[in-house]
């Protein structure tokens, strides 16, 4: 089954998420950039708001590969109490150099590396993300004004990717500017989750806050999942959820 993941940018945001039926509460800031990351106090509350109703997610920011940045921000936000961290491998560094001086992290952090379909990385990011233990895969778009990630990878391809993650263990997920229409289509590629913001938000702009009408629109496209909580999960390498 296919799980529905929220970016909600404060508790309150959180609080209708969960009232909206979602499965997993993405914490980020759509302001910041494509994961702008909160500040720490709002993460708090957001996961204090959340409790345990919910598993939680959370990005670092748009920061540049850079080993000492990625680990701190990384570390700082796993304390603040999220179940899951996103990273983001943007442009203009190798990841596969700064990822592989990360691994010691994986087995104590829930890491979910995000590759950007109109800034691709160098390699195969579900190889690398499999060889330093990390929880799974998105594939997400950097510029949110441009192409959604189907436009810019056919759902075949994004099929294919969810099979390669599955055999390896992986969690993958889909995001980038998504819309109800694409929905059906994208459930057929089978992914674990379907993540979404400006779909969600009045006027379909990511800045604007939740509404939700647009929210139950689309949970009622995906169909409800039995969800496992974190907890339940005996080891990070174990499957995550997003």
């Amino acid at each position: 089954m296919t799980l529905f993941l929220a970016s909600v940018r404060d508790a309150a945001e959180a609080e209708m998420a969960i009232g909206g039926g979602v499965d997993i509460v993405d914490l980020k800031e759509p302001s910041g950039g494509a994961l702008g990351a909160l500040r720490p106090d709002t993460i708090a509350a957001c996961v204090r708001a959340v409790g345990a109703r919910r598993p939680t997610s959370a990005t670092v920011g748009d920061l540049p590969l850079e080993v000492r940045s990625i680990r701190s921000a990384i570390l700082t936000t796993a304390a603040l109490g999220v179940d899951y961290i996103k990273l983001g491998l943007f442009p203009g560094a190798d990841p596969e150099r700064c990822l592989t001086a990360l691994a010691t992290l994986t087995a104590q952090i829930r890491l979910i590396l995000v590759a950007f379909a109109d800034a691709p990385p160098k390699g195969d990011i579900i190889e690398l993300a499999t060889r330093i233990g990390a929880s799974g895969v998105m594939f997400d778009t950097l510029g949110k004004r441009g192409a959604s990630l189907p436009e810019l990878i056919p759902p075949i391809r994004l099929a294919a990717f969810a099979r390669s993650a599955r055999a390896r263990g992986l969690t993958i997920g889909f995001a980038g500017a998504l819309q109800a229409s694409q929905v059906s289509e994208l459930l057929s590629c089978e992914p674990d989750l379907l993540g979404f913001r400006s779909a969600l938000c009045h006027e379909g702009k990511r800045s604007e806050p939740l509404d939700p009408v647009r929210l139950a629109a689309i949970r009622g496209l995906i169909p409800i999942a039995r969800l496992v909580q974190p907890a339940k999960l005996t080891a990070p390498s174990q499957r995550a959820l997003c």
